[in-house]
């Protein structure tokens, strides 16, 4: 089968996908389920059309921002137009993801079964696309790294950038796309062309509204925990500053780790950082295994505990209303919670002992090859 018609398959069966998701959230649909989409209409920042940052806070960075505010002003502040237009604006993304991810697999001959398992018909894709700003996120993070990998680091650093805008977690990337970097100057470049844009539209945010920064990031600094494993070890409101100081020092272990490695590709690092991020952080929304999908199939491979991580993944949301309180402690959702984090780590360390095993072989056998012709060298001399 050539490539245009594969890719028209894959478009066709990602529609679908699409739609099952658009559907299962669809606000006037019984029996539906809870999104961010629909939550957010209820606040006046929707309903009655606000600019976000200006007449009305909002705790996502500014591109988000914008995409609601598109969204309310379409649909005039009614919640179906609203709802369809976000929807049409996330599916836009999610194209741009799909065919992304298809071009990098395509190029590094990965079976094209493996977007099918991970983009398309894996649990978290569908019940979580159409969800909130996360596919937004991981479409232009993937943007980012494809045009990285052309050496288009110009173009790539603003895809970055904007990458940073929706969501502000790829932050903890930037090292490792500077480490691939050789000169100081192309380090240079990349950090100005990704970071100055960013700090130049929220400084102007934060000059017309004081409040922008504390509204936006410094909001979600002060949450609680939410689906983190070590919550179990943390169970008192009152211990979760001590336990968001755990929180950071595991983190910057965990990440310094991966920085400072050799092993892998440039997508097996970045979806070893995001796991240990994942994993590290005191909130781990189900919806931010989204994140990771892209990575996995690019890497080419069905971890064993995937499905189990899925299963438990999709659980979190379908069992959060079944509980009186679904941030305690042994709450169904917080034990499902728990048993993704387990399913994950097993991820996480197979994918850096795989890597790590191929790099060993790797050197081992130019080392080999290095040997066996100054042998032949030698030989050939006496």
């Amino acid at each position: 089968m050539n490539r245009e018609k594969l890719l028209g398959i894959v478009l066709a069966t990602a529609f679908t996908s699409f739609t099952i998701s658009y559907l299962i959230h669809h606000p006037k649909i019984e029996g539906n389920i809870y999104s961010d989409i629909v939550s957010f209409w209820y606040s006046p920042l929707v309903r009655e059309v606000k600019i976000p940052y200006v007449d009305e806070g909002f705790a996502y960075p500014p591109i988000s921002g914008f995409i609601v505010y598109l969204s309310a002003l379409i649909g005039k502040g009614e919640l179906i137009p609203y709802y369809n237009t976000f929807s049409m604006i996330l599916y836009l993304f999610y194209l741009l993801l799909v065919i992304t991810i298809f071009k990098i697999m395509n190029r590094k001959n990965i079976p094209i079964l493996y977007l099918f398992i991970f983009l398309i018909f894996s649990p978290s894709m569908i019940v979580y696309l159409n969800y909130n700003f996360d596919i937004v996120f991981a479409s232009l993070l993937m943007l980012s790294l494809i045009l990285y990998e052309k050496g288009k680091y110009k173009l790539s650093a603003l895809a970055f950038c904007a990458t940073a805008l929706a969501k502000l977690i790829n932050l903890i990337l930037l090292p490792l796309m500077l480490s691939y970097l050789k000169s100081w100057k192309s380090k240079v470049s990349y950090i100005v062309y990704s970071i100055f844009p960013f700090l130049g539209v929220n400084l102007v945010l934060q000059i017309i509204n004081p409040n922008f920064l504390s509204d936006t990031y410094l909001f979600h600094a002060e949450w609680g925990l939410e689906n983190a494993w070590f919550l179990y070890l943390f169970p008192s409101n009152e211990s979760w500053d001590t336990a968001k100081l755990f929180s950071a020092l595991i983190m910057v272990y965990g990440v310094f780790k991966i920085y400072l490695t050799n092993v892998g590709d440039i997508y097996e690092r970045a979806f070893m950082l995001l796991s240990v991020f994942l994993l590290t952080n005191y909130v781990f929304t189900p919806q931010m295994v989204i994140w990771l999908l892209p990575f996995l199939a690019i890497m080419g491979r069905l971890p064993i505990t995937f499905y189990i991580l899925e299963v438990a993944n999709v659980g979190i949301i379908l069992t959060w209303f079944m509980v009186d309180n679904p941030l305690a402690p042994g709450a169904l959702p917080q034990n499902l919670a728990l048993i993704r984090a387990a399913a994950l780590l097993y991820m996480l360390i197979e994918t850096y002992l795989l890597s790590s095993k191929r790099y060993t072989i790797s050197q081992e056998f130019k080392e080999f090859l290095e040997k066996f012709f100054k042998n032949i060298k030698v030989s050939l001399k006496q």
